[in-house]
């Protein structure tokens, strides 16, 4: 089974979120599954913005005609069975080199408009995507998921059709603090664990997921620290 991780980070191999996805992946390696993994820093790649040209969908059906490295990179993506989304939160959503990427994900659908149950549209995938299975990374800085992941969540439900994992990790920058080595380390034990159970069960356990979902460090002391490490500047 091949695995593609997406680092969409502007930070690329310095990614606090690609901490975590390393984690998640070596859970991923350790469930005793065969796999084949392939990292994309997005930075690294010529990545154009979609023309809206739709040549995709009638000249060139299937196949963008941006000559750039998105052609090489939506081979990947149609042929991966997992598909990890690494990036930290950009704004209460994702960094604007990743959006050009999933923008230029329009070749694979077809223009014809199809209609759900509840009345909504969608247009309808040009290859059978329906076992890949997509896992949500993500980092913040700040101390909440509330009010601050909605947007790109909404995105993502629609994007996979629910068919994708998460972990939002928020106080993202304490990754990086030595002093609270400890906690971090507990932290991608989880994570390692995650990674794991959904390769054995197709899922991440309700018990691990509450231990993802813990902050890192209280509210109230985050805030304190991000605070006073933006005044000694």
């Amino acid at each position: 089974m091949k695995v593609l991780i997406l680092n969409g980070s502007p930070r690329g191999e310095r990614s606090n979120t690609l901490i975590v996805t390393k984690a998640f992946l070596e859970g991923m390696l350790g469930s005793g599954k065969e796999l084949e993994t392939e990292f994309v820093t997005v930075t690294k790649y010529h990545i154009d913005h979609c023309k809206g040209c739709f040549c995709c969908w009638q000249n060139t059906p299937g196949e963008c005609i941006i000559k750039d490295d998105m052609k090489e990179l939506l081979q990947k993506y149609i042929q991966a069975d997992y598909i990890i989304w690494s990036f930290p939160l950009y704004y209460y959503g994702m960094p604007s080199l990743l959006k050009a990427f999933m923008d230029r994900l329009l070749p694979i659908n077809l223009p014809y408009i199809g209609e759900k149950e509840d009345g909504t549209n969608f247009h309808p995938s040009r290859y059978d995507l329906t076992k890949q299975q997509h896992i949500l990374i993500s980092t913040c800085g700040f101390c909440s998921v509330e009010n601050n992941y909605e947007a790109l969540l909404k995105q993502f439900d629609i994007l996979t059709k629910g068919n994708y994992v998460k972990i939002l990790c928020p106080e993202g920058e304490l990754l990086q603090v030595p002093q609270l080595k400890p906690r971090k380390d507990s932290y991608l034990t989880s994570v390692r664990a995650a990674g794991e159970e959904l390769l054995k069960h197709q899922c991440i356990l309700p018990e691990t997921k509450g231990e993802l979902e813990a902050l890192l460090v209280p509210a109230k002391q985050f805030i304190e620290m991000a605070n006073t490490s933006w005044k000694a500047i």
